[in-house]
């Protein structure tokens, strides 16, 4: 992997990272308090749980609207409910300015989030155009997990769904329409 501007990367054993659609690719599109929406973050808390239960004590996000804020802030609250419990959250920005041209809310929602994250890591100052690709394997490289949200179209979150099986990493996939679980287990060396 090339050099990210100086950028190491460290953690894996007890490391999940998340992938995911962004709104318009998702059936409630921005609208968090549709049923689906309700249903999908059910569905995010209940694999973060046994992620849990399978001694996960860090989340990595990419910080991205839609699925990456969503999984974000379950993270978060997991933490809070337990505190006893080791959980951490990492925030994995590809650029400085991600959120330069979003709205004010999913602005405000945005730096929320990461005023709440254990550990914020800028892959880079400026955008690249290859940034985003940057930042999946990053949280793919320093993961063992992967909880996708993902719907089988072309793009990043397929990017993410297939480097990861290559890497050997354990990965969930959750259909954003359905909600059906598709597990792919590490292949044995």
């Amino acid at each position: 992997m090339p050099e990210i501007e100086g950028v190491v990367i460290e953690m894996k054993q007890n490391t999940c990272c998340f992938s995911g659609h962004r709104p318009g690719g998702l059936p409630f599109g921005y609208d968090e308090k549709h049923t689906d929406c309700i249903l999908l973050k059910m569905r995010l808390l209940e694999e973060m749980v046994g992620m849990r239960g399978r001694g996960v004590t860090t989340f990595l996000t990419g910080m991205a609207q839609g699925v990456d804020l969503i999984a974000a802030e379950i993270a978060l609250n997991l933490k809070w409910a337990n505190p006893d419990e080791p959980v951490r959250l990492v925030a994995i920005i590809p650029h400085e300015g991600q959120a330069d041209r979003w709205t004010v809310p999913s602005r405000e929602r945005y730096f929320k989030i990461l005023s709440e994250a254990d550990e914020v890591i800028t892959l880079r100052k400026q955008y690249t155009a290859s940034c985003m690709h940057e930042r999946n394997r990053y949280m793919v490289d320093a993961s063992s997990f992967l909880i996708a949200v993902y719907g089988g179209a072309p793009g990043g979150t397929k990017y993410t769904v297939d480097y990861a099986v290559k890497k050997g990493l354990d990965v969930v996939i959750i259909d954003p329409v359905t909600l059906k679980r598709n597990h792919i287990c590490p292949a044995k060396s």
